[in-house]
């Protein structure tokens, strides 16, 4: 079975997943729309949902990153990944952490240690328990996206998304 990072939805390239919490999921449905991305199926637990939605615009020639921040203003937060920000180019995949409307922190899954965002260290605890960055870590295995999303999950109490 392959992890959910590797290939959120089967089939389907470039899925981002998103969680979110303080904001109602018809909004982040609303907002994600307006920026011409479809959301593709959603779950809800109690704390965290969960939605994923094409990482690409409808609209052809538009490959940028949906605007994230314009979805959870006023008090909302989101966990976002980028399962193949490249599939193409064969990038690893991103992680941004939203809240209310502000990016916090996000990094590159192949450069962890090179976080971005107003409180860019918030991660670097568990990803350095995780042997993921700092002197003992270890990017050369095969379950480093793996392990990188069970430390970020973690840290959030996020829920466990299972896929068939």
């Amino acid at each position: 079975m392959m992890h959910w990072i590797r290939g959120a939805l089967p089939h389907h390239e470039e899925t981002n997943v998103i969680f979110f919490r303080g904001l109602p999921l018809d909004a982040l449905v609303r907002g994600l729309l307006v920026q011409r991305r479809m959301p593709l199926a959603y779950g809800t637990t109690p704390g965290w949902g969960m939605l994923m939605h094409d990482m690409n615009s409808w609209d052809s020639g538009d490959h940028d990153l949906a605007h994230y921040g314009r979805l959870c203003k006023g008090g909302g937060e989101l966990a976002v990944f980028v399962t193949e920000p490249c599939w193409v180019k064969a990038h690893g995949p991103l992680f941004e952490y939203y809240r209310d409307g502000n990016l916090i922190t996000g990094f590159n899954f192949e450069n962890p240690s090179n976080p971005v965002g107003e409180e860019p260290d918030l991660l670097q605890p568990v990803l350095m328990a995780a042997n993921l960055i700092g002197p003992m870590s270890d990017l050369d295995r095969d379950d480093n996206e793996e392990r990188t999303v069970q430390a970020i999950a973690g840290f959030f109490s996020l829920p466990e998304l299972e896929m068939p």
